[in-house]
Order: C-alpha cells, then structure tokens, then sequence
C-alpha cells in the first residue's frame, strides 16, 4: 500500500492545492493512502473501488470523496474521463480565514456513510464544470488564482454538501454551528489529548449529557462509538504514517492496555495492528 504525501513545493505562490484529470494521474497508484483530502469526480468508468471499509461502485456520474488516512484501491475499476481535486485541509483554513473550514461538511466526516454520492444529472454537471474550471486554473495558475479559488471551492463543497444530503438524506446544508464544527475537529486531532467523553465535553463546554444528544442528532451514534470511530482511524493513520510502536499508538490513544487496543483493531478492520503495517508498502 502506497502513502501519498501531499507536495507542498509544487507551487511558488503557497497554493496548498493540486489537481488532476486521466491524462495527468499517476495510473501507478493502485492501493495507496493519501495524507491529504481527494474529491474525484467521474465523467466515465466502471467497476468497483475500495475507500476503507467501503466498496464504492464506480458508474458515470459518481463523485467520491476521501479524508485523510483512508486507505484507498483502485485495482477493481477502471476510469476513463475523471477530474480530481487534491488539498490539505489547513490550506482551507487559510485561504478563509476561519479555523476548522472543512469540518463545515459532513460528506467529509462521516465515516459511517460510504464516501461517494451520484448525484441527479444537473447537479453532477455543475459540479463537474466547476472542478474542470479549478482543474484548468491550477494548470497554469496566475497572480489572481487565490481570489478565483477563494470564490470556486466554496461553491463546489457547498454543492457537494447538497448532494450528499439527498444522497444520503442526511443533514441538509453547511453546518455553521461552531460547536459541531469543532467537535469534528477535536475527533479528527485531539484524541491523543482528549480521550473521554468528559474531557471532549469538557473542552467543549457542554455537559457529558448534552455531548451525547449532540452525537446522537448529528451522527447518529453515542459519543462513546463516535469517539471509538475515531480512534480506529487515528489509529490507522498512526500505523500507516508513523514508525511509532504498537503500544505507545495504544497508549496515546487512551488504551491502559495494548492488547485491549489489538482486540479493538481487529474488531474494526479485521486484522490485528501489526498485520495491517505490514501491508503497506514505502
């Protein structure tokens, strides 16, 4: 399994953002994980990929999305015409001025839904012409590419965020409740430091109570399996990403015993931690 680091030298102008289309992607990439966000979206292809758990099929007209640390293969599909956009998630932050930006957007959180939507026809079609446009701009970007990015990549998560909705019927729109915004954010990075449902909430200034009402409205789980959730992708990302051992990932994790965190790993990923290093590949 390949790890894919984001390059943040290929632009002078600190444009922490990349895109490709069939004639530019790496087709060496089969089974990789990325350390950054992916949105493709697929004008041709067939087949069926792998994005973590999830087996995604691949038909025209398919968008997916992929977080950080998502294990990703493509061996089973085949794509023909397809535009790709590539980003850190801190370039976002950034670029808006504003902390936690894309935990605004459930499609790229939620990781009990598979992370691919088909949209209808219309919705697909602008979706697709905006990521184009993007595409083309970052092929020969200019003094005012930060101000047409600034106004186009909105747009499209705003879109997505539509689509995913429908798809999914879940939440509808953008969330601009700062306390589930940054609730996303503590689950995605602070689970080292913050590993109880009382110190979340805590850190969040709400009672044990109100976090799992919270939990329960918004993801549709107790904050305990949320937290857990979370825990298996960080672990993931850690076994994946990091030479850290077995036992200081359990122990930074929260585990008082690292076989408990094994026999949690294999319960989510069907191999123990060790097996699943061992599959990737430098």
């Amino acid at each position: 399994m390949r790890k894919l680091k984001f390059d943040r030298n290929r632009y002078s102008n600190g444009l922490l953002i990349d895109s490709a289309d069939m004639s530019t992607f790496d087709g060496s990439i089969v089974e990789a994980v990325p350390d950054f966000h992916v949105i493709g979206i697929i004008e041709a292809g067939n087949g069926t990929l792998l994005i973590g758990e999830h087996r995604v099929k691949v038909r025209p007209g398919t968008i997916i999305t992929i977080s950080p640390g998502l294990p990703v293969d493509l061996s089973g599909c085949s794509m023909d015409r397809a535009t790709w956009i590539f980003f850190e998630a801190g370039f976002l932050d950034i670029l808006y001025e504003e902390a936690h930006f894309t935990y605004k957007f459930s499609f790229f959180h939620d990781l009990e839904a598979a992370p691919a939507m088909r949209p209808v026809k219309r919705s697909f079609q602008a979706c697709n012409d905006l990521a184009r446009e993007i595409h083309g701009e970052l092929r020969k970007p200019s003094g005012d590419s930060e101000s047409f990015l600034r106004a186009a990549l909105p747009l499209l998560l705003v879109r997505l965020q539509r689509a995913h909705a429908v798809d999914g019927k879940h939440d509808v729109g953008v969330f601009n409740d700062a306390r589930i915004q940054r609730l996303r954010y503590l689950l995605a990075n602070k689970l080292t430091e913050l590993r109880t449902v009382e110190t979340i909430a805590e850190e969040l200034g709400i009672s044990r109570g109100h976090l799992h009402k919270l939990a329960q409205r918004h993801f549709g789980r107790s904050a305990k399996l949320l937290i857990e959730d979370h825990r298996m992708l960080q672990a993931r990302r850690a076994l994946l990403f990091t030479d850290a051992d077995v036992a200081t990932i359990a122990f930074d994790l929260g585990y008082t015993d690292p076989s408990n965190f094994a026999r949690s790993f294999r319960r989510h990923m069907g191999l123990a931690p060790v097996a699943y290093r061992a599959k990737a590949t430098y």
